[in-house]
């Protein structure tokens, strides 16, 4: 039948004509199983049959629906046969998964489900969502026997839980089959569509409302009800309800009650408050399609916009692909807006006004693709806005580092140091070199930028604190000046205090006072006594940096370097002393091999400790 349907769409025969022909082919066969065939293998080739009937007949412009909806009771016959007779072969013999042909060719359920009914648009009208028409428990009366309906519950049960709630309702009212869920999703729907009151409810429905309404009633207090929140539908939260929505409240009696076809009930609960919410109607909602409501969520910039749009996307089901698309254009689409009153973007956005972004890149779940649609949206950006163009590039390395995509880190690196060399310093953005530097944070990769700012003299503007909350800028400038320019102290200097780096500092002051002791030493110490003054005034300097390595490291905790320090003051203090006393006795740069004779001539035992702790 497949090469048959393959062979009339190649000599494009007519729709009605194909149709005719495999409702006759369906028609022509035997109801029993075949002889010495497997069981069920006639109620196959029928069911096909009749499947590949309808999508031709649907094909029909207008779609003839009351014939449609005869084929589809007569697949659903051979549907129910067929599941009762696998039942029945469980016990009996093992089998093959359907789903797999031995044969190599296709195998009946992957054909069966390419010519399925259920997302029929000719079927699938809005009459089948209504609750007129649908079978009541106390006045159904099937014709199927006990077996066959135990199929049907079964069969339904799946149909729900695939979100296919038109057909369901239609087999349910083909058959005059009474099906709890079905009845407890289509009332759900009735309720927040506001086509029925609780009076008008079926009388099971009603049963079921008016017993929880009374256990609530009898429980002593109710400071708190526990419902399922919508923000996040694997997990369950306290809350304090207001004088509460009925509706609401009877959504969620419902959906608890319901076995099959739960997802399709939080749906509708999530689609009614969110109605409520954007203070439209729950139709109105409903008859978006889910990218559409999607971006009207996330444009609203409401406060707790990401906890309803995850609420959303969960019920929905919507694909990620679709999520990161329509989270990398909102994402866009607000870069470009420009700032209430300023009609420009803040030059320095600091993390603030990323932690808006980031939110909203955590509603896809895989950040990979979240980030390779932020670099797709670059080519969209308008020339010249070169900030929105960072900011893209900045969340994208975020999204990038989250799931570890070396690729992808590469890619916005590459494209950095484009924007930098192309854009950035030919118009002179400093700012925004500073805003991409520190919001990528890949100072190793980036010293190109470290190069710029300190040619152009606007070196000074990384040393901003709020620029560096994490620590790890104030260490990569230390670095870049270590290793880039190692003989501007005055950066270095200026770095280590703007940052409060007390090690760093007392590191500074200490390499600055053994400069002075070595300016001492590289003269023999007779000649340095000639000229006393000169003399006194390098130790003096000596001194002053040391005390002050002293106090950095004190600050910062550093024991040891304090201490070292200490004892290297008192023994400058001393020299200084001796020189003022007329003793030219040399305490300081002393070998090993002169230090036992200078501790021997010395006058004082405190002199000899002092001298004996700094060595």
């Amino acid at each position: 039948w497949t090469k048959c349907h393959e062979n009339f769409k190649k000599n494009a025969i007519s729709s009605r004509a194909a149709a005719s022909f495999f409702s006759a082919q369906a028609q022509e066969s035997p109801e029993a199983p075949g002889e010495g065939g497997p069981p069920g293998l006639e109620e196959r080739r029928l069911l096909l049959t009749l499947e590949v009937a309808a999508h031709w007949l649907a094909q029909e412009a207008p779609g003839p629906e009351e014939e449609l909806e005869e084929l589809e009771k007569q697949i659903w016959h051979c549907r129910i046969s067929q599941h009762a007779l696998r039942e029945k072969q469980e016990d009996a013999e093992p089998r093959f998964p359907q789903h797999i042909s031995t044969s190599g060719e296709p195998s009946f359920d992957s054909v069966a489900h390419k010519f399925s009914l259920s997302m029929l648009a000719a079927l699938n009208t809005a009459k089948y969502l209504e609750l007129n028409g649908l079978p009541p428990k106390e006045t159904c009366e099937s014709r199927l026997d006990w077996k066959e309906q135990e199929s049907l519950n079964s069969l339904i049960g799946r149909l729900l839980d695939d979100g296919c709630v038109h057909e369901a309702s239609r087999v349910c009212r083909y058959f005059h089959f009474y099906n709890q869920d079905v009845t407890l999703v289509l009332h759900c729907r009735a309720l927040a569509a506001g086509e029925a009151s609780v009076d008008g409810l079926h009388p099971e429905i009603r049963a079921i409302l008016q017993s929880t309404q009374r256990l609530e009633e009898e429980e002593p207090g109710t400071p708190l009800r526990r419902v399922q929140s919508t923000s996040s539908l694997d997990s369950q939260s306290f809350v304090m309800l207001p004088p509460s929505d009925e509706v609401v409240t009877n959504l969620e009696t419902l959906t608890s009650k319901c076995l099959h076809g739960k997802n399709y009930c939080r749906q509708v609960l999530c689609l009614y408050e969110l109605a409520k919410e954007l203070g439209c109607s729950y139709t109105d909602v409903a008859t978006q399609d889910g990218e559409t409501m999607l971006r009207a969520i996330l444009a609203s910039r409401q406060p707790d916009r990401c906890r309803r749009a995850q609420a959303f996307i969960s019920t929905q089901g919507l694909e990620p692909d679709t999520v990161a698309e329509l989270v990398a254009e909102e994402v866009t689409r607000e870069l470009l807006t420009p700032s209430e009153g300023t009609g420009q973007k803040q030059m320095f956005a600091p993390a603030e006004e990323s932690q808006t972004f980031l939110q909203l890149t955590t509603l896809c779940q895989d950040r990979t693709l979240i980030g390779m649609k932020l670099l797709d949206k670059i080519s969209s950006v308008p020339h010249g806005e070169l900030s929105c163009t960072a900011e893209l590039l900045i969340l994208a390395h975020h999204c990038f580092t989250l799931t570890c995509h070396m690729e992808g880190i590469i890619r916005v690196l590459q494209a950095a140091r484009l924007l930098t060399d192309k854009h950035l310093a030919p118009s002179e953005e400093y700012g925004l070199m500073v805003r991409l530097l520190t919001g990528i944070g890949r100072y190793n990769e980036m010293t190109y930028i470290f190069d710029l700012l300190h040619k152009k003299h606007y070196f000074e503007v990384l040393m901003r604190k709020k620029l560096d909350p994490s620590g790890t800028l104030k260490t990569a400038l230390l670095d870049y000046i270590k290793r880039c320019r190692p003989g501007d102290s005055e950066k270095h200097n200026m770095i280590a205090l703007c940052f409060s780096m007390c090690r760093e500092i007392g590191e500074n002051h200490e390499a600055a006072a053994c400069i002075q002791l070595k300016l001492i030493e590289s003269q023999p110490w007779e000649d340095s006594l000639k000229d006393g003054q000169h003399l006194k005034l390098l130790l003096l300097k000596a001194l002053t940096l040391m005390l002050d390595a002293a106090e950095s490291y004190a600050k910062d905790s550093c024991v040891r370097q304090a201490l070292h320090c200490h004892r290297l003051t008192k023994l400058i203090t001393l020299q200084i002393h001796f020189l003022n006393t007329g003793q030219n006795t040399m305490l300081i740069n002393l070998g090993r091999h002169r230090l036992m004779d200078c501790l021997m001539a010395l006058p004082r035992f405190y002199q000899a400790s002092i001298v004996a702790e700094a060595y």
